[in-house]
This record gives C-alpha cells, structure tokens and sequence, in this order.
C-alpha cells in the first residue's frame, strides 16, 4: 500500500469502510455478466449475445456439412463458413469482455471519487477546525 491508500483508509468512518467493502475485492465473473445485462448498454447486450449463439449453431452446421462434403469446392465452401463464423463469434466475445471491463473499472473509479471526497471532507474540517 501506498501512502494515499493509508490515509483514505484512516479517513473513512465505519459506516463508510463497511458501505465499501475491502478495496481489494471486486465483482466476480458471474456478478460481472449480469452487470452488463443491468447496464445502460443492456440493448446491445442483447442482441450480440442472441447473435452469437446463431453464429454458433451455424458454425456447427457449416462444420458438419464441411465433414459430409465430398467435392473439394463444397468443402472450401463450408470452411469459409467455419471461419467466419469463429471469427464474428471472437469478436463479440471480445466486446462483451471490454464491456464487462469498462463496468469494472466504471465502479473502481466511483469508489475512489467517493473515498476521495470522504478524504477531502475530513481534511477540510480538521483544517478549520486547526484555525479555530
């Protein structure tokens, strides 16, 4: 810890260190997930994951005829499919990880604004009460 940690975490009153919890914990993945179904972005959420599982179930059908196939143009056909699909299924994966990470660091940010001002607030009334 640094010495910033230290003195946020002596200006917090009980209630405060209780309300925040340990600095240290976060959310877990779980918490995380269903955070972004809660967020202001839920009606993005949505649909990308509801994309995402067709993209799968149409990559596992490409897959499966890629197996069946017996000309070598049906099955370049059916592996083009293959990729594109891990490729758009990657990159939803992809956004919906950054926006698990942007509700993270979205919250981290508001509990040090509000250590913070809790800090500055207890600065403030020890200083006026020195010049009194």
């Amino acid at each position: 810890m640094n010495n910033l940690d230290d003195q946020i975490r002596k200006a917090l009153n009980p209630s405060d260190a209780e309300m925040l919890g340990d600095p240290d914990d976060g959310l877990r993945v779980d918490q995380l997930v269903i955070s972004t179904f809660r967020s202001r972005h839920w009606i993005m959420t949505v649909p990308i994951v509801v994309v995402s599982l067709v993209v799968f179930a149409l990559s596992i059908w490409c897959l499966v005829r890629f197996f069946d196939a017996t000309e070598v143009q049906h099955m370049i056909g059916w592996a083009m499919g293959v990729i594109t699909g891990t490729f758009m299924i990657g990159f939803m994966k992809v956004w919906f990880w950054m926006e698990m990470q942007r509700i993270a660091i979205t919250r981290e940010v508001k509990r040090v604004e509000l250590l913070s001002a809790r800090l500055i607030q207890k600065l403030d009334h020890s200083n006026q009460e020195s010049l009194v």
